[in-house]
């Protein structure tokens, strides 16, 4: 919500996003994606993947956002998933690397979602 105007937060669009969250959270396709990021999270938290020397050169976490995204409310989710990756509003800002990707990916599909309906 931090990335709309003050005056279009309603209480009313606040419900639409968290009926929209849960639904997409229903989603087998979306489960499975941030499943997988989760566990690829947890492995390179727990060097588990020792190829990666430095995360900063993984893109895998962005493309599993934008599948995410574009799971739930099509292309024009991935284009808020740009806007949210790059602003880390809200919980995303403090999460590991490849958890903001995954969240904001699920964010972005969920508010296109809204405005489309």
């Amino acid at each position: 919500m931090e990335l709309l105007d003050e005056d279009d937060v309603t209480s009313d669009l606040k419900n639409r996003m968290e009926a929209q969250i849960l639904k997409s959270l229903s989603d087998i396709n979306v489960i499975e994606l941030l499943v997988a990021a989760i566990r690829a999270q947890q492995d390179l938290s727990g060097k588990r993947i020792r190829e990666i020397q430095n995360p900063d050169y993984l893109y895998a976490d962005e493309v599993l956002g934008i599948a995410i995204s574009n799971q739930i409310a099509g292309t024009k989710a991935v284009l808020n998933f740009k806007r949210y990756i790059e602003a880390k509003p809200g919980i995303i800002y403090g999460l590991p690397p490849i958890l903001d990707d995954i969240f904001a990916g699920l964010i972005a599909g969920c508010i296109s979602k809204v405005f489309e309906e």
